[in-house]
């Protein structure tokens, strides 16, 4: 199959034929031919779109990607395509339909997911492209050519897969649009496509909406899976995004990552607009995971992460640290060990009022887990052992421990739970002693704090997606959960761009993953999403 560009490589031509009327539909029809002359008819949205041998493939690995007809326009109207899933890559590896498209993000999604063997409906909008409505099992097989026809009267939308019934549903959430080709995670070819049906008037061309994110690292660049960022303001000014950058959720050393996951960094200079190619900051002889970072008034920068590995069968992890002290441009190339035997960090190094510096902690096993601080009163020099934090506490918290310090002095620490709601603690002495913790009202999972220079603190953290609350009144209470994405992966972190908004970076969750950034305002109401206008 050639490979041609995505702007010569498609084109559809749209032929009026005489044509037995669709029983309740219309009494003209449409028919879609196969050519290569018409790639203007076409909006392309990710992915690599390539015609050939009768044949429209999209040949990419990327999530939702879409090639949409800019005409016409149906309400009612019946389609039939032909999809191949080619046993390729990883994921979901699905093909879908798209259908009454008012937008390049606004559309119902039909979708054949070949892993789960299942057809699954969804509402597709610019803030949530997955707004699940069907779901149900359905025979889609791999290097195997399907047929697909779908009817739409009205509300009434009917699927059917290689002549069987798949679902039947009512949805009056778009009444019109255009129609067009989707893959998910998989290389998909697509052949004989037509359509039924009397167009109806457009109200004007399909509109472009952009995405209310952008990816700022993504493939072999770094790694094929990239997870667990944070992101801080360097003492030039510049924004620099730490992650861990692996081919898995756990990347131990194999015969193709020797030195297993590994720590690469992004380097933003005009406030998160663009960023740099992905640079490998620190890659241990171990899986080095959870990076954050960090810097202090010194001008010090400080990436904390811990290091994972499984011997005789155990795991073990060591909380760690380097440091850099030009700017990011070279690291410790030893990381520091602060606590070993089973001490984990996913959080940044804080820097107190007075000085001092404090890292969340955490630790686990069969029995308990729960969270703990590391203390440094001399720059880092030395570090204190860990700081329990409640650990008779009968809740096991998976911890992921962050600390804020509060307007009083005291420092609050919010910890993870583990199928119960985040959780909290205060200490009155810099770390030195904890209070109990207590049950925060709501669910997440990796926590992280950040106070704004007006005073309110974020709570970013997973669940439901990747979320956010607020407090506008020194952690006593929250707001929120105002949800960023519609992804899970999440590991969210924030920091306060020069014009007192906020950017936000964190993760996509699953093969070919990615990380993410959005910017946003704190309204009175919680969040207004902004990107880069």
């Amino acid at each position: 199959m050639c490979k041609l560009s995505k702007v010569e490589c498609i084109g559809l031509a749209l032929v009026v034929v005489a044509a037995m009327a669709l029983p309740g539909l219309a009494d003209e029809s449409l028919q879609i031919e196969l050519q290569e002359d018409r790639a203007a008819d076409w909006q392309l949205r990710d992915g690599d779109w390539c015609f050939g041998d009768g044949e429209l493939e999209q040949q990419d690995f990327l999530r939702g990607s879409a090639a949409i007809l800019n005409e016409p326009v149906f309400a009612d109207f019946r389609m039939s395509v032909e999809f191949n899933i080619r046993p390729l890559g990883d994921g979901v590896r699905a093909a879908a339909v798209i259908f009454r498209a008012t937008g390049t993000r606004t559309f119902y999604w039909l979708h054949f997911d070949s892993e789960s063997s299942c057809a699954i409906l969804v509402l597709s909008r610019p803030g949530k492209s997955w707004n699940g409505i069907a779901r149900k099992s359905a025979a889609v097989v791999q290097d195997n050519w399907h047929k697909l026809t779908l009817t739409c009267r009205g509300p009434q939308i009917d699927v059917a897969l290689d002549g069987q019934p798949v679902l039947a549903v009512e949805d009056k959430t778009l009444a019109s649009g255009r129609i067009g080709l989707g893959t998910s995670q998989g290389r998909v070819a697509f052949r004989n496509l037509q359509i039924e049906g009397e167009p109806v008037p457009a109200a004007g061309p399909l509109a472009d909406e952009p995405l209310p994110y952008q990816i700022i690292s993504r493939g072999e660049a770094a790694g094929t899976y990239q997870a667990f960022p944070d992101v801080c303001r360097l003492p030039d000014g510049d924004l620099l995004c730490v992650f861990y950058a692996g081919y898995g959720h756990v990347s131990l050393p194999n015969e193709t990552w020797p030195r297993g996951g590994r720590i690469c960094a992004v380097r933003s200079s005009d406030e998160g607009r663009t960023w740099s190619e992905p640079q490998v900051l620190f890659d241990g002889p171990q899986d080095d995971r959870d990076p954050h970072i960090a810097a202090t008034r010194d001008g010090t920068l400080w990436c904390s992460f811990f290091q994972y590995r499984v011997v005789e069968g155990k795991t073990e992890f060591d909380t760690c640290l380097v440091r850099s002290r030009d700017g990011g441009k070279t690291w410790d190339t030893e990381p520091r060990v602060l606590a070993a035997n089973r001490w984990a960090v996913s959080a940044p190094l804080r820097e107190l009022s007075v000085g001092t510096l404090v890292l969340g902690a955490y630790t686990a096993n069969d029995s308990t887990a729960h969270g703990a601080v590391l203390r440094s009163t001399d720059g880092g020099d030395t570090w204190s052992e860990p700081v329990a934090i409640d650990p008779d506490s009968p809740v096991r918290l998976d911890a992921e421990t962050d600390v804020v310090q509060l307007s009083d002095g005291r420092l609050l620490a919010a910890l993870r739970g583990d199928r119960v709601n985040m959780h909290y603690a205060t200490s009155p002495d810099l770390g030195l002693t904890w209070s109990k913790v207590s049950d925060i009202g709501f669910a997440g999972h990796c926590p992280h704090l950040t106070r704004l220079s007006s005073g309110e603190i974020l709570l970013t953290h997973r669940l439901p997606n990747t979320a956010l609350h607020i407090s506008r009144d020194d952690g006593a209470s929250w707001q929120g959960p105002f949800e960023i994405d519609a992804v899970i992966g999440a590991y969210a972190s924030t920091v306060e761009l020069k014009d007192h908004t906020v950017l936000v970076v964190y993760y996509e969750e699953g093969d070919a993953s990615a990380i993410r950034a959005a910017r946003f305002r704190v309204t009175a109401d919680g969040i207004e999403q902004i990107g880069w206008k």
